[in-house]
């Protein structure tokens, strides 16, 4: 991959259109290790919330030793280091050089590349991945450019590939958590800077879908139970298991597992295939 140095945008909102339209970056510096401070040594609630993470793609899409798996917009590289702890071949790609650059100082691993870019420009062979991770990283760009990039991860996948996509649930807590978030400076400005593109379940789906996508798991996470760590670490665990249980209905964060969609058969007015 060509390595590009980003570029800070001012889009305020989705449009549609096509690469004039796409966003190079937030709006707002992010230093190259924020992901990993907030994992390692950031307030106990943003740990929990992170360490989150590797609960999910345990449950939901845990990759295979010696399978190909893409981390989108991996930031400080966290979560593609975990991936490359279970044993599969990855490459994590972000924009931000920075992230990129730590990346690659802290997490030196020989089954794991860290590539600077865009990632609606990753020039990855088709049907490359067995796994593909896009963790929240939709919200952060115009709703045409976040479809353009479903239609391209697809694309990058073999053909019994899934993709595990998450986003923040705007129909749930989360544009308060998202405002004590920017007002208290827990995290660069969100609002307008870094999310721009507000997702519920049903526009998940539906944007899954349209890219070619069949949705074969979808769920909340990140609930009730990261808040409680604040009174015990255990006992946000414990309120985490029952929460997976019950289906975390109060869940800030949406998920969604998906392989492709089978191709459809073109029929005659008779309804029969040709």
């Amino acid at each position: 991959m060509t390595d590009e140095r980003a570029s800070e945008a001012q889009d305020q909102g989705p449009r549609s259109g096509g690469r004039a339209a796409w966003r190079k970056g937030d709006a707002v510096s992010i230093s190259g290790n924020y992901h990993y401070r907030a994992f390692t040594e950031g307030f106990v609630v943003q740990r929990f919330w992170h360490r989150q993470k590797f609960t999910l793609i345990k449950k939901t899409a845990p990759p295979q030793p010696g399978a190909r798996a893409l981390d989108v917009g991996c930031g400080s590289g966290v979560v593609a280091d975990f991936l490359a702890q279970q044993g599969a071949i990855v490459d994590a790609v972000d924009c931000n050089e920075e992230a990129i650059q730590f990346a690659r100082r802290q997490f030196p691993r020989e089954n794991l590349d860290f590539h600077l870019g865009f990632a609606n420009e990753m020039t990855f062979p088709d049907g490359t991945f067995h796994h593909v991770y896009c963790m929240e990283v939709i919200e952060h760009m115009a709703a045409q450019q976040a479809a353009d990039l479903l239609n391209h991860l697809r694309r990058l996948m073999t053909p019994d590939g899934r993709l595990l996509v998450t986003t923040p649930n705007y129909l749930s807590l989360w544009p308060v958590i998202e405002f004590a978030m920017d007002v208290f400076h827990l995290s660069p400005r969100m609002r307008g800077k870094q999310h721009v593109c507000k997702f519920h379940m049903g526009g998940l789906r539906r944007m899954l879908s349209d890219a070619g996508f069949e949705v074969q798991r979808c769920g909340r996470m990140s609930g009730v139970a990261p808040f409680t760590s604040v009174v015990s670490w255990a006992l946000a665990e414990w309120l985490d298991s029952i929460e997976w249980r019950i289906g975390n209905p109060l869940g800030n964060i949406l998920y969604a597992v998906a392989g492709k969609a089978p191709q459809r058969v073109q029929t005659t007015s008779r309804g029969m295939a040709p």
